[in-house]
């Protein structure tokens, strides 16, 4: 016998990192924003089963049957899903046994575009060049999430609505082009390193390009290179050679996917690093590709300036399945 409907519409979202997991409740009389939010680290529970069977107990619902949207940061390919970094994994047919309906599963990056079908255009902080634009179908746009890895997404209008476009494109190739990322790429390769976009762009990027321009030396965390813009010659050096990088990219990707009605940067290290992306270096190599430099002129660029778009996101899959 199937357990009870849980009343008004409720459904259950997660937001599944590397190292945590939070999980919140939408849907209903209380409206689509994620409420009663709570965090699990990955060290506290031996799977991902056992951390929203937590959940669920604490929030009185370990009976009742929830639909539910999981933003995951890995590819979501198949029944089980590999968390990149993590040693959790996340099988689709051991939660719907727990919730008793079929979970739908994303790319973390692909919810955080959704999120922003749910936001005011006062959301968005313009990062130079024209004003940001209501996200809504008949846009392009694309969504670039820099943390402990760098995340890629793409919101395209197909049949008159918006959909989420899952990538794994923050590991092309990186493709060096000034004395620094050659640097970067050379001491990489010193090092026997695989690497490729996200291995500059994201936080442990910050770290080894830190160690690469600096002969050797090793920070513990990224703040240490953030914090010290302007009074450390090398953080200096990195994080100009990670925005302008971080332009280049963006105006690839606004080529790649058609994104000409924006370009939304999410994440800690996008946060952190706001007043470098005011710097004229990350718009001139965005905008630096001969053939369509006028038309990346004119695509916005945005800042969203919010940790709770995974469930955000999650919440807006529900009502665009």
């Amino acid at each position: 016998m199937e357990g009870p409907q849980v009343a008004g519409d409720v459904a259950l979202v997660a937001d599944i990192g590397r190292q945590s997991v939070r999980f919140g409740l939408t849907g209903g009389d209380a409206g689509m924003v994620p409420r009663d939010v709570r965090k699990f680290l990955t060290v506290e529970h031996p799977t991902f089963t056992s951390a929203l069977v937590a959940y669920l107990g604490g929030v009185g619902l370990q009976e009742a049957r929830l639909p539910s949207v999981l933003a995951v940061a890995g590819a979501v390919r198949g029944d089980l899903i590999n968390l990149t970094g993590s040693r959790w994994y996340i099988s689709l047919t051991g939660v719907e046994a727990v919730l008793r309906v079929r979970p739908q599963a994303l790319n973390e990056c692909a919810a955080n575009a959704l999120a922003l079908t749910m936001l005011p255009v006062s959301a968005f902080t313009p990062l130079q060049g024209p004003a940001p634009k209501l996200v809504e179908a008949g846009g392009n746009y694309v969504v670039l999430g820099t943390g402990t890895g760098l995340g890629v997404a793409a919101l395209v209008t197909a049949s008159g609505k918006l959909s989420a476009l899952q990538t794994e494109a923050g590991h092309m190739s990186l493709a060096a082009s000034t004395p620094d990322e050659r640097r970067f790429a050379d001491y990489c390769t010193s090092k026997g390193l695989q690497f490729d976009i996200e291995t500059l762009l994201s936080a442990p990027g910050l770290l080894l390009a830190y160690e690469a321009l600096s002969g050797g030396k090793k920070l513990d965390k990224p703040e240490e290179v953030t914090r010290n813009v302007g009074r450390d010659p090398v953080s200096t050096a990195v994080v100009r050679m990670f925005v302008e990088h971080l332009g280049s990219f963006a105006g690839d990707l606004a080529l790649a996917y058609g994104a000409w009605d924006g370009v939304f940067l999410t994440g800690a290290i996008a946060r952190a690093l706001h007043p470098q992306l005011m710097d004229p270096g990350f718009r001139r190599r965005l905008e630096g590709k001969a053939a369509f430099r006028r038309q990346l002129t004119e695509v916005p660029v945005s800042l969203v300036n919010r940790n709770d778009l995974e469930l955000l996101g999650a919440a807006a899959a529900l009502g665009n399945a």
